[in-house]
């Protein structure tokens, strides 16, 4: 008998996951409208999606945004001005948006993603039964109330070097 082993992909959101929203002021329309691009990564995402990258997924990682066709424009600039391909590795074809936070599962599906890291419990919550490794990565106490039903099928992670150590366990 022939056991079929599955290949790892990992789907990463960008939001306050890869670009790091949380210090910025929501009503300075100057950094969102001229200085997106200089709103900083997450600490130690860059070396850690590049680490995952070589030893764990070779190049099966996506990034899977919900957000508004203006935001995709900026986020895209964004990637492209902080060099995230060449620091991690991720290929440009393996991102992918969206405009429902719903509709993250059916991108997942359709790239076959094994693990998946959101700091939205809701998102995770609709991949339960599609994406087999979950992890939530610094959420909002508010929202873990709310959707508290599905903390058993996630693995909280507070940093990005706690990511590759939580996803042995798995």
């Amino acid at each position: 008998m022939t056991t079929i082993i599955k290949n790892r992909a990992l789907g990463i959101d960008i939001g306050n996951v890869i670009i790091d929203f949380r210090l910025t002021d929501k009503n300075d329309t100057d950094l969102y409208e001229n200085r997106y691009s200089t709103i900083p990564a997450t600490e130690g995402v860059f070396e850690t999606i590049r680490k995952l990258n070589s030893e764990m997924f070779h190049g099966n990682i996506f990034l899977v945004s919900k957000c508004t066709e203006w935001a995709q424009e900026k986020i895209i600039g964004w990637l492209k001005d902080n060099d995230f391909y060449k620091k991690t590795g991720v290929k440009p074809k393996n991102v992918f948006f969206c405009r429902e936070r719903h509709e993250k599962d059916k991108i997942c599906q359709d790239n076959d993603i094994t693990y998946f890291i959101d700091d939205r419990l809701e998102v995770l919550s609709h991949m339960v039964e599609t994406v087999p490794n979950l992890l939530l990565y610094k959420p909002d106490s508010a929202e873990i109330d709310e959707y508290r039903q599905f903390l058993p099928n996630v693995t909280m992670v507070e940093s990005w070097l706690e990511v590759p150590e939580k996803m042995k366990i798995k």
